[in-house]
């Protein structure tokens, strides 16, 4: 018979399960803003947690503490949070492993199903914070004023997998790479912008790619949404798009993938789950060695052309997206006007 304690648990991790979509906390520094000061390193492997609470003791002394466990539904830990004595004095030579604490009770932390940079941590006597993963390296020194840091946060080399399983596609998935290496303001709004490059290899934009496959993208504040807009490729003669609306970490992201035509509503064609990865470094695309120029005649089809041989261009066979499209028309028409500019 289960207790009360499991039966929380396993409704926890069932709410979880059921709401999220494949995805994993994302490793790093976390914090609450709200409680400088204090801080939380979270290391994930495959379904292992362990976590360092950079904390104090009773006085105020600082202490660090830790706990490591298994997560639950991809999002749900809890483990006992334990410390220990007699620890090594830095610099000195090692005398022995320090002495362990008796338990101080348990440490649980539920990840936001939606957003993998955000979380609930309860202490063992119950108070809850909530915590964030700490980005300190998204705006530099060097950048414009007024930059926003969800402006910068996309600047890099990003690996993109399509998820066609829900569609007619003889195989069920597909991919693409996107580079962007500059941001700009307009009328008061920030941008950023790049390519769909080459290859996976050079981790830049050639004169080709910004010709015929340049990308732009904007972060809609009010929906915590990046839209990006790639110019795909001619099809059937028309120019088709590539509209990315995802929700973005450090480094990935989920979301949605639409293909449609030039002045065609997106929210007319399907729309197919999508995931990212960050596979390049800001720094490495806009100060590593750039590609060579490509001599092409003009432009290919693209993802447009590759899809609807397989059948799976087709208004029919509609996917409903999860997103409020017709809310971020505006966006999207502002970024599709970018990428028709000479």
């Amino acid at each position: 018979m289960r207790t009360p304690r499991s039966l929380l648990l396993a409704g926890i991790v069932a709410m979880i399960s059921h709401t999220a979509s494949a995805y994993e906390p994302e490793s790093g520094l976390w914090w609450n803003p709200a409680e400088s000061g204090t801080g939380y390193q979270i290391e994930i492997q495959d379904d292992m947690l362990a976590i360092t609470v950079y904390g104090g003791a009773p006085g105020g002394v600082a202490k660090w503490y830790g706990a490591a466990g298994r997560l639950q539904g991809n999002a749900y830990f809890e483990a006992d949070l334990l410390s220990a004595y007699n620890v090594q004095v830095i610099g000195q030579p090692y005398f022995g492993f320090p002495t362990a604490e008796p338990s101080y009770g348990r440490l649980k932390i539920v990840f936001d199903p939606n957003n993998n940079r955000r979380a609930t941590l309860t202490w063992p006597n119950g108070r809850s914070i909530p915590i964030q993963r700490q980005e300190f390296y998204f705006v530099r020194p060097e950048d414009d004023a007024g930059v926003q840091p969800n402006t910068t946060r996309l600047l890099g080399e990003w690996q993109v997998s399509i998820d066609l399983s829900d569609s007619d596609a003889d195989y069920p998935f597909s991919g693409d790479v996107l580079v962007f290496d500059d941001y700009y303001k307009d009328s008061g709004d920030w941008y950023y912008e790049g390519c769909r490059p080459d290859d996976a290899q050079v981790g830049g934009c050639s004169n080709y790619a910004l010709t015929y496959h340049d990308a732009v993208g904007y972060f809609e504040s009010p929906t915590g949404l990046h839209v990006n807009v790639v110019k795909d490729g001619i099809y059937n003669g028309q120019q088709w798009y590539a509209l990315y609306v995802m929700q973005m970490g450090t480094n990935d992201g989920s979301g949605e993938f639409t293909l449609y035509p030039q002045g065609a509503n997106p929210d007319n064609y399907a729309a197919h789950p999508a995931r990212t990865f960050r596979s390049a470094s800001r720094t490495f695309v806009q100060e590593g060695v750039g590609p060579a120029k490509r001599n092409k005649r003009g432009p290919d089809g693209g993802l447009a052309a590759q899809l609807a041989s397989q059948g799976v261009l087709n208004v029919r066979a509609k996917l409903a997206s999860r997103f409020d499209r017709a809310a971020l028309a505006p966006v999207i028409a502002k970024l599709e006007a970018r990428l028709e500019q000479p």
